[in-house]
């Protein structure tokens, strides 16, 4: 039987000087992807949806009792977005009331709202091309979800508000 001779290996030794650089690299480790993480959050999703949530709070009832009585006029409100050949992002809306003639007399504002970043968010230049039908454009339009409002008003006095989440390619 053979005896393995191990007084030739160096031994490495665990001293006090490797536990602590072991310890430092450790948490040096977890502070880099904690930082890498949190600054890639903020940039992506800043967290601020409203200016004053207790001002919003206390619309609540009032946009309530609109909501009501947008949806008591009955008028149908039918919006496309789509990406025009020159690449900016194009809207045609068409507004019509409950017996499904045009609705006349009222102007038309839009705009594409980024989900997540206000600095995105484009307003769309309406025009009326038509009985009942609108259509606009806005340039520098990123791909992907937004919200598309469309407000309908008449001397100033909002009638009708939507807000449909869309696809832009």
């Amino acid at each position: 039987m053979a005896v393995l001779d191990t007084s030739d290996r160096r031994s490495r030794r665990l001293t006090g000087r490797m536990v602590f650089l072991m310890f430092v690299a450790f948490f040096g480790v977890i502070f880099t992807v904690n930082a890498l993480m949190l600054t890639l959050a903020l940039d992506t999703m800043p967290g601020l949806t409203t200016a004053s949530s207790y001002q919003a709070s206390q619309r609540f009832n009032r946009d309530l009792a609109a909501a009501r009585e947008r949806d008591a006029r009955g008028w149908a409100v039918e919006a496309r977005a789509d990406r025009d050949p020159a690449g900016f992002a194009a809207v045609t809306v068409s507004l019509r009331d409950p017996a499904g003639g045009p609705v006349e007399g009222v102007s038309l504002a839009a705009r594409l709202e980024h989900p997540a970043r206000r600095a995105l968010d484009r307003p769309l230049d309406m025009t009326r091309t038509g009985t009942g039908l609108y259509a606009g454009t806005a340039a520098d339009v990123t791909s992907g979800a937004h919200d598309l409002v469309v407000e309908v008003s008449r001397d100033g006095a909002v009638l009708f508000r939507s807000r449909n989440r869309i696809m832009l390619p």
